[in-house]
């Protein structure tokens, strides 16, 4: 009697632990979930942000953060339904499939921009460091806007804290805003994000280098620039 109360215990042990082995192996893991898009930044050898996006399909946000970025290490968040139907119709917008793998590049950058987007069972990368197209940089802005959205702060790393000054500029249509901040290293202006379709940026600069006025006027002056004003919801929230 006692033989087969032990032989009884060990099948149902043995038949427990093959469920649950079973259970296991039926519920996917982040890693065989398919993805979305993939977005790397390298950083530099300046103050540029290293990290890496992956959205998957199960509208899940894995960031890595690697130099220069506040938050180090893998972060996970869920996006809600509305940032995903909004990121992936604007990935399909975009079309990664219709540009090269390598974008030429009239500038020496470090620091490089790498996509890719997935597919079924296939994959498409496209990378570049100078040079790359507003649509491109659009889609980057809305994954760092998502992000930042669910305190994954990933422009800490490379946004000098002196950049105070902030002006609301409208591009035209065929300029590529980094490209355009390129010019302007010794004031140390960048592109921090993109407004609206009609290529308007919020563009920062250092205050203690150039004032308010002259920056103001040395951007109207130029003929890539369609219209350009102060921000003044960044001058509201320091008084």
């Amino acid at each position: 009697m006692k033989h087969f109360l032990v032989t009884n215990l060990a099948l149902i042990l043995f038949l427990a632990g093959s469920s649950l082995n079973n259970l296991s192996a039926q519920q996917p893991s982040a890693s065989t979930v398919a993805n979305l898009i993939r977005f790397e930044s390298s950083g530099c050898r300046g103050n540029c942000a290293q990290y890496k996006f992956t959205v998957r399909q199960d509208g899940t946000l894995e960031f890595v953060g690697i130099r220069q970025v506040e938050k180090k290490g893998t972060h996970t968040v869920r996006l809600n339904s509305e940032e995903y139907a909004h990121l992936i119709k604007e990935v399909r917008k975009v079309d990664l499939w219709q540009y090269p793998t390598v974008l030429p590049a009239t500038k020496t950058d470090p620091n490089v921009h790498t996509f890719t987007v997935f597919e079924a069972d296939k994959s498409h990368t496209v990378t570049g460091s100078a040079d790359i197209p507003a649509p491109i940089l659009a889609l980057e802005t809305l994954l760092q806007d998502i992000a930042e959205s669910h305190d994954i702060v990933v422009r800490k790393g490379h946004v000098s804290p002196d950049l105070k000054g902030q002006a609301i500029v409208r591009f035209a249509a065929d300029v590529n805003a980094r490209d355009f901040c390129s010019q302007f290293t010794d004031l140390k202006v960048r592109p921090i994000s993109h407004v609206s379709e009609d290529n308007t940026w919020i563009i920062g600069y250092n205050p203690s280098e150039v004032t308010e006025q002259q920056f103001i006027g040395l951007l109207k002056d130029m003929n890539t620039v369609i219209s350009v004003e102060p921000n003044k919801q960044v001058q509201t929230a320091r008084n």
